[in-house]
């Protein structure tokens, strides 16, 4: 307690004086005698002595008290409330529920929320969360319990891999946002395979109190671990499906693997698990219609967790995509040895179909996975209007560069300042080899880095900024530049393909480098038979232009908003099953999407690493502050003026009673 005005009781203990004063102040009077005459009577002096003495003590008290409690209330007193009292207080109360895929086993999740409802306290701030790969607000900060738990309810299973190290960094987060301590009712089946590789993620904020509700349980699994399929094929009788089977904390059992195509049968198989191992399984031949097939892989005995039975993807029943070749030097045979790549493939899935500049003005380009621009000069000019068109809007270009592109100005389509043709000498150095090749760019991956390669005659160019040089010559000429275009790309090569300026065409690396570039282009390489749920699905390349690209999810509805469709550029998959997606050029594709197969593990953390995680937010309070970023809260002044005044009043009205009783007596 303490006092703002304090001087103020000096001044009531001054006043206090006067009741006293008074109470003690009594005058000796002697009462009148009827007498005839005082003539007879001698006068004197007369000795009068009197004791002065208290008089209506109670009243004297009440009086006394009055002046103290209004001297008392002018001083201003006030209360401080203890730092214990005052960070109870201001202290926010987080429920965290775990509603990530493995807690469908069972009961696990109802449980869980039965947990959280009992966690709730009584009348303080709390705010509910729910957490898997990511954590969720589902609550403001409220003492509405009303809304809380209706919070709490609504909670339902995902299917995100959960992520201690994520929801450790939300409460941090939390922490130091809300300058005041947490305290965390974390209720999970606490997953071995959510903990982070290092503790240190999992560090919480001194001051920070966790306490974890365990509602898991150690149970044998069995789930499909992979399957790989082919991407595109156009004979699907020549498919192989190869799947694993995986045991998590299971013993050796057989499982009965079926393969589903559109929600048909096409093979049952039984296959020998060992304990806590894998199996493969593999089914060769599919059929269905063409166009996109959902593929479906599923262990027909049921076990802990169902929903990873089950195993999707995709496959697309295609004819060879035709990839168009304009080329006007009729007499080279670069279109003999591109046509020879593509087919010598064994999984060839395009074939070349030559025009020339003039007819293919009236072809319709989106027809084709590409087109290959050999050699292209002044010819091409009335055309690249429209070969730009295409490439903004998705498709693809592959330009080799001869003499009558090094003759202009610009590389056709493209854009890139051309410093003209440059050929070897026949002096010391008789042919340019290639250096600075990139392994990891799409087209070079087998290729061998064009060891061996002679290059005789070739383009020098400027690589523009923004575009992608993924390989030199000796004398730092860029050889192979990729540059974006809208939703598509053009790749330039700065050479022919016809044995003349170059022997790339006979040799071993040819084949693997006309057959990669021809997958990436035509956006098979690209192509993936299912993602993990909380992944990320590339919508569209180009971020300043705006195309429309429709999905639609796996229950059938629009997974994306009408602005999202014109606006966003990824598309995060949340839920397993089979989008649709659809893009402004025609484009199609049907993604398949699983659970992250480390949720099938329901292996338990020990509750000697849950205690170190609980543990790692305790601190002393002296420390709390400057260890968490956290400041226990200033104690405000709490003001009891107020009731002293009331206390005050109260007296006075027993005052004025007591003296209005005493009055009465006396008269």
């Amino acid at each position: 307690m303490g006092l703002l005005s304090p001087w103020w009781l000096l001044a009531g203990a001054v006043g206090a004086a006067l009741p006293v004063w008074l109470h003690l102040l009594q005058q000796h009077k002697q009462d009148p005698v009827q007498f005839a005459s005082t003539m007879l009577l001698e006068r004197r002096t007369e000795s009068t002595t009197y004791q002065r003495k208290l008089k209506y003590k109670l009243l004297m008290i009440l009086r006394l008290l009055l002046l103290l409690l209004i001297a008392f209330a002018f001083a201003q007193p006030f209360l401080s409330k203890p730092p214990a009292i005052l960070n109870a207080g201001n202290t926010l109360n987080l429920i965290v529920v775990d509603n990530s895929f493995s807690m469908r086993e069972g009961d696990r999740l109802a449980v869980a929320k039965a947990e959280a409802n009992s966690a709730l306290p009584m009348g303080a701030t709390a705010q509910i969360w729910s957490m898997g790969s990511h954590v969720s607000f589902l609550s403001p900060v409220s003492k509405d319990r009303a809304e809380l738990t209706g919070a709490i309810n609504s909670i339902g299973p995902s299917d995100e891999k959960s992520s201690f190290a994520e929801l450790a960094r939300a409460l941090r987060d939390a922490s130091r946002s809300n300058g005041r301590p947490l305290k965390i009712t974390f209720i999970t089946d606490a997953q071995k395979t959510a903990m982070p590789p290092s503790f240190n993620d999992l560090v919480l904020e001194t001051g920070s109190e966790l306490k974890i509700v365990d509602v898991g349980r150690k149970l044998p699994n069995y789930a499909i671990e992979t399957v790989n399929a082919p991407k595109t094929l156009a004979d699907l009788t020549k498919a192989k499906v190869n799947a694993t089977v995986a045991a998590f904390n299971a013993p050796a059992a057989k499982k009965t693997v079926v393969l589903k195509l559109n929600g048909k049968t096409l093979g049952s198989k039984t296959v020998e698990v060992p304990e806590n191992g894998r199996a493969t399984v593999e089914f060769t031949g599919l059929d269905g219609p063409y166009g996109w097939l959902k593929g479906e892989v599923e262990i027909q005995d049921s076990d802990a967790l169902v929903d990873d039975n089950r195993f999707y993807f995709t496959v697309e029943k295609a004819d060879p995509r035709k990839v168009l070749l304009i080329d006007e030097q009729r007499a080279t045979r670069a279109s003999l040895y591109l046509k020879a790549a593509l087919e010598s493939s064994a999984q060839s899935f395009f074939s070349v179909e030559e025009m020339s500049a003039a007819a293919a003005a009236t072809a319709n380009l989106s027809n084709y996975a590409f087109v290959v621009l050999n050699d292209p000069g002044v010819n091409i000019k009335g055309i690249e209007g429209t070969l730009r068109k295409y490439v903004e809007a998705g498709g693809a270009i592959w330009i080799a560069a001869g003499t009558q592109t090094g003759g202009m100005p610009t590389v056709p389509v493209a854009g890139f300042e051309s410093n003209g043709s440059k050929l070897a000498s026949r002096g010391t150095q008789r042919y340019f080899a290639p250096a600075n090749v990139d392994p990891t760019f799409p087209s070079l991956r087998r290729t061998g880095r064009l060891e061996g390669v002679r290059f005789f005659q070739y383009v020098s160019m400027k690589a523009p900024e923004g575009s992608v040089v993924a390989a030199k010559l000796e004398d730092g000429s860029p050889l192979l530049i990729e540059k974006k275009m809208g939703e598509g790309k053009v790749l330039v090569f700065a050479s022919t393909f016809d044995n003349v300026s170059n022997d790339l065409p006979v040799k071993p690396g040819f084949v693997p480098f006309v057959e990669q570039t021809a997958d990436y282009l035509g956006h098979v390489e690209d192509r993936t038979n299912s993602y993990s749920v909380d992944s990320y699905l590339e919508l569209r390349s180009d971020q300043k232009r705006a195309s429309s690209v429709e999905v639609i999810g796996p229950k059938g509805d629009r997974a994306l908003s009408l602005k999202e469709s014109t606006s966003a550029n990824t598309l995060r998959l949340v839920e397993t099953g089979f989008y649709d997606v659809r893009r402004e050029n025609g484009r199609q594709e049907l993604i398949a999407v699983n659970v992250d197969r480390r949720e099938s593990s329901l292996d338990p953390v020990t509750r000697e690493n849950l205690k170190l995680w609980e543990d790692s937010g305790k601190g002393s309070a002296t420390n709390a502050g400057s260890a968490a970023g956290l400041e226990t809260p200033t104690p405000e002044p709490q003001g009891i003026w107020w009731w002293v005044a009331m206390l005050a009043f109260v007296t006075l009205m027993a005052e004025s009673f007591l003296s209005a009783r005493y009055l009465q007596v006396k008269a």
